[in-house]
Order: structure tokens, then C-alpha cells, then sequence
């Protein structure tokens, strides 16, 4: 396709800054999940009313990254199993913006890969909660979708110049846009209040160094996407596989002995997630 200046490319990244917005029972949800005091009673009552978004919390609640005890059948338990962090970063993702959507041969596999290391990481390090690792892993790209979604022909620009050069897609976006898609994602998470538990690893993934409230969750998304792209596991917008932090992987405390554990794991829940068809 024929590229438009950077003036004009970046004059329509400009405009992401104001969308998308949520729907009004989103927005009754969301509220309702960041008080502390949160009835899941009232929130499964508010979430009832969405078929779609009840039945992805039924099945997230049931697959094998919770390993629930025996069929969860009520969004009010789905609550209780996943918690209120995990529920809205799910709510707002599955709702609004399709993972899936993205025109990449692969761009679902690599976010649920993201996700399942993340989760992996989480578990063998000790180092974060695995559910809100798992979720933050699962948007790390956020921000490539909604550039998906709303501005297709520039994705693709970005997506085609990556693959012809063979240059990591974020550097492409970089020189192209002014921006990339940690940014996009940061104008988004701001606006939709996201916890600093998935913000941070979302806005930070490419540069762990730079977080500051979870410094931990992002080293986290950092290796786990880097690791996934290693294992040549689904495909993120290039084929490149991005350098590990020296100060990521120290702060994980990892090894190659705990590394290999990660690998295990990673296989085994990896296996279940795919056998369980998640988020179909």
C-alpha cells in the first residue's frame, strides 16, 4: 500500500487517544468491581445481562488456570474463583476489544502463549498472583489491537514494513507513528482505570525497567514474551525475539533449573488451556 507521511499517519494515531468507550454495562461493572467493599451477588446480577461476557467468566472460572473444584455453574461463584482484578480486565477486554481480530496468522495463539508463561512465571517464582499475571500476559498487545481495530490500514502499513525489513514491529511503529503500542495501550488503560497489576505489564513490557508500582508483574509479561516468541509459539507482528532484560531475569531470581520448571508448567497448562478451547 502506498504509506502516508508521517504527519498524516500520526495525526490519525492522535485521535486513538479517544477511543473506544465502554458501554453502559460495562461501566456499571467496572464501578461496582473497584469498590472494596464489592457484592459479586450485585455484580453477577449487573453481568447476567451481557449472555456473551457471563459465559466467558463461566468458562475462564472453569478452566484449568483456576483449577476449580468441580463445575462452577454461577457467575457469582465465577467472581468469587477469579477475583475482582482479573473479572475486569476480562469484562473490559472480551467485551470491547477482540483478541482475535487481529489479521495475523497466529497474533491469538501468541497473546494466549503470553498468558499461560505469564502464568508459569507467576507460579514458579512466587513473585506475583498467577490469575492477575495469566490476565496481564493475556493483554499485553492491547494496544496493537485497538490500533487493529480502529486505524486497519496503518496496522497493516506497520505489520507489512516489519515483515519486508525484518525489524521488530514496536520499532516499526516507533519510526512510523511516533508511537507504539505500549503507548496506544497506556491511553486506553488510563482511561479505563486498569489496577497497576495489569497497566504496568501492558504499558511496560518492551522496557520492564521503566515500572515503578509492579515491577515484578512486568518482569513477568517481559520474560513471558520473550520466552513465547522464543518457542516460536504463535506469531506477535514480527519474527524477531526480542532481548530478555539482564535486570527482568534477576529480579525473577531465575535459573536454569527454575527455568525448566517454567517450561513444565507452561507445557502442562498450556495443554489444558487449548484442550479447554478457552475463551471459544
Amino acid at each position: 500500500m502506498h504509506a502516508p507521511s508521517p504527519e498524516t499517519l500520526r495525526q490519525q494515531v492522535s485521535r486513538l487517544k479517544t477511543v473506544p468507550t465502554l458501554p453502559s454495562v460495562l461501566t456499571a461493572v467496572v464501578s461496582a468491581l473497584e469498590n472494596p467493599d464489592v457484592d459479586f451477588e450485585q455484580v453477577a446480577e449487573l453481568i447476567e445481562t451481557d449472555q456473551a461476557l457471563a459465559s466467558q467468566l463461566l468458562r475462564l472460572a472453569n478452566s484449568a488456570f483456576y483449577s476449580a473444584q468441580g463445575r462452577i455453574g454461577r457467575v457469582s461463584q465465577a467472581l468469587v474463583t477469579l477475583g475482582a482484578v482479573v473479572t475486569r480486565s476480562i469484562a473490559l477486554s472480551t467485551s470491547v476489544l477482540d483478541l482475535r481480530s487481529v489479521p495475523l496468522r497466529g497474533f491469538w495463539e501468541h497473546s494466549l502463549g503470553c498468558a499461560v508463561a505469564a502464568g508459569a512465571l507467576a507460579k514458579v517464582t512466587g513473585r506475583a498472583h498467577p490469575e492477575e499475571a495469566t490476565a496481564a500476559g493475556l493483554l499485553h498487545d492491547l494496544g496493537k489491537v485497538v490500533l487493529c481495530q480502529t486505524l486497519p490500514d496503518v496496522f497493516t502499513l506497520v505489520a507489512e514494513r516489519a515483515a519486508a525489513e525484518g525489524r521488530r514491529f514496536h520499532d516499526v511503529e516507533r519510526e512510523l507513528l511516533g508511537t507504539d503500542h505500549c503507548e496506544i495501550a497506556c491511553w486506553l488503560v488510563e482511561r479505563w482505570r486498569f489496577p497497576a497489576s495489569l497497566a504496568e505489564p501492558i504499558t511496560c513490557h518492551h522496557r520492564p525497567a521503566i515500572a515503578r508500582s509492579r515491577p515484578d508483574e512486568t518482569a513477568i509479561v517481559h520474560v513471558a514474551n520473550a520466552l513465547v516468541r522464543t518457542l516460536g509459539y504463535g506469531f506477535g507482528g514480527d519474527d524477531r525475539v526480542p532481548p530478555i532484560d539482564a535486570r527482568a531475569w534477576k529480579r525473577l531470581g531465575l535459573t536454569p533449573d527454575r527455568l525448566d520448571q517454567v517450561l513444565d508448567v507452561f507445557e502442562t497448562d498450556l495443554d489444558h488451556a487449548l484442550n479447554y478451547a478457552l475463551f471459544d
